[in-house]
């Protein structure tokens, strides 16, 4: 964890010491301090609000300190910190990897379902069919020579009686 001077913060940053004054003041940035009552500003936080760096500090004249030393009062805590965060990560992936194994178990499931749900609609369908009386069979169309055969009929009748007339009367008289 590293922890700039406030001045250091301003010219990694690109930016002038009042900015980051009325920024810490305004709680947009947070300060954090050593043992001996400096101010210092941590990396990720400088980067947080002013996005990347314009230039990493190399050298600073004497008697300035760039970056706090890891025995400030964040440098332990810092590490402890930082295992908690990487166990909350471990837990994360373990609850993710959960969740995976769960959606493939439901996807399983709901396969099985809707395999067993075709097979049913499938046995349904033949019983309905088995318990289903047959279709009507269709009327037969009334003969087409109905009227011919009609017309056959009563000329034949015609025929008979005009026979009988005629051979009654001749035996008749």
């Amino acid at each position: 964890m590293t922890i700039f001077t406030i001045s250091a913060a301003a010219h990694a940053a690109g930016i002038d010491r009042r900015t980051l004054q009325r920024a810490i003041k305004s709680g947009r940035l947070s300060a954090t301090a050593n043992a001996a009552g400096e101010r210092g500003i941590d990396l990720a936080e400088l980067i947080r609000v002013f996005g990347p760096l314009r230039e990493m500090p190399q050298e600073l004249p004497q008697g300035q300190s760039a970056a706090m030393s890891r025995d400030a009062p964040g440098g332990a805590a810092g590490a402890a910190l930082l295992e908690t965060l990487w166990d909350q990560v471990r837990q994360a992936q373990e609850q993710l990897r959960q969740a995976y194994e769960r959606e493939q178990q439901a996807q399983q499931e709901k396969a099985r379902l809707l395999a067993l749900l075709e097979a049913e609609q499938v046995a349904r369908r033949d019983l309905e069919q088995k318990l289903l009386p047959p279709p009507p069979r269709p009327e037969l169309p009334p003969h087409r020579y109905h009227r011919l055969w009609l017309l056959l009929a009563i000329l034949a009748l015609t025929a008979v009686i005009l026979v009988w007339t005629h051979t009654s009367a001749y035996w008749l008289g």
